[in-house]
């Protein structure tokens, strides 16, 4: 059993550079049965090269998350994929906890964060099954079984950035999809997405997030029309 493991990086850095290495080098030594092949989708240089990753230059005009994660799945075979940001470090087991998630049936999954999820009382079989944004589907690290993935069209590019963890969501409820949190399955995520977003001013992120909210809700309504 193989995951293929998609990152997206955009190293215009020595620490940016740091941050893909130090995840990559994470998921190299985390303890596992399950091995992975790391895919490291890099959009600022075209000349560097991850150790221990396939690594992919894609670049557009305009930056699409989603688009660049279905650009990654291209490039993958394995019957589980994961989509993931750079600033993430993984720890024993996880690879091993959420492929028991998906031999339970489900065909989409998160890992936990122990520093940024809330901290709950965990039982049973330690999932957590929903589709909210922020808990049950962390925009950060989703994980999909191959088949599922293609089934529902990949992710919906009609958002550029934000929401685009919130359409997935949607897709999944449309397709009648269950999403589980696997809460023994640790990943931390350090969010350095929130500090490269705080240096936007009040301003541009109220723009581009306004603009964002009604792309998706407009994608929503032609969603479920469809449906």
């Amino acid at each position: 059993m193989t995951y293929d493991i998609i990152i997206l990086a955009y190293t215009k850095s020595p620490a940016h550079r740091k941050i893909t290495e130090d995840c990559i080098r994470s998921i190299v030594t985390a303890k596992n049965k399950i091995k992975t092949n790391i895919i490291v989708l890099e959009s600022f240089d075209k000349n560097i090269k991850f150790e221990n990753a396939k690594t992919i230059f894609f670049k557009e005009y305009e930056f699409n998350y989603n688009r660049s994660m279905n650009e990654g799945f291209k490039h993958t075979t394995s019957d589980y994929v994961f989509f993931c940001n750079n600033d993430l470090i993984f720890h024993d087991y996880w690879a091993d906890h959420c492929y028991n998630a998906f031999k339970m049936g489900y065909e989409s999954i998160s890992p936990y964060c122990p520093t940024s999820h809330p901290r709950f009382t965990i039982e049973g079989d330690y999932l957590a099954v929903g589709y909210q944004i922020g808990f049950n589907i962390p925009g950060w690290c989703i994980g999909v079984q191959r088949e599922m993935f293609k089934r529902i069209g990949g992710f919906n590019e009609a958002v550029s950035f934000w929401y685009s963890d919130n359409i997935y969501g949607e897709q999944l409820k449309i397709a009648k999809i269950k999403h589980a949190l696997v809460c023994n399955a640790f990943v931390t995520h350090l969010d350095y997405g929130s500090k490269t977003l705080s240096t936007m001013s009040g301003q541009e992120r109220l723009r581009l997030t306004r603009d964002q909210q009604a792309k998706y809700k407009k994608e929503v309504r032609k969603l479920y029309a469809k449906n």
